[in-house]
């Protein structure tokens, strides 16, 4: 898949399932795939869905919560709660320890600094 493929997967999440006017997934699966079920052991602010994890990033003192589907190498789909934007991030740091720090550190740093303005 390429990255546009990705970003339409996640914009069918944050559209509650919609694509071009049409359900495609039911809003209620979306619904229970965005719902905390598990509380991630080694991350207390770090939460479990449906296929889903879910996190909050901290930039300029303002929290922003994401719901993303995460894969080896730090490839990541960003669906934002309170802002309307998904984000991609492919990689290939595969099997490298360094690959989700190196994400979240682009996260916070760089990508949503320059989305928010800040």
């Amino acid at each position: 898949m390429k990255a546009l493929d990705f970003a339409k997967y996640g914009q069918l999440y944050k559209n509650d399932g919609q694509w071009n006017g049409q359900q495609i997934v039911p809003r209620s699966w979306v619904e229970q795939t965005f719902t905390k079920r598990r509380q991630v052991t080694f991350l207390p602010d770090d939460y479990y869905g449906y296929l889903f994890w879910n996190k909050k990033y901290i930039v300029n003192g303002k929290s922003y919560e994401t719901w993303y589907c995460t894969g080896n190498g730090g490839n990541k789909i960003f669906v934002f709660k309170d802002i309307p934007f998904v984000i991609v991030v492919t990689a290939s740091a595969y099997g490298a320890p360094y690959a989700h720090p190196q994400v979240d550190k682009m996260m916070t740093d760089y990508i949503l600094p320059a989305i928010i303005g800040k």
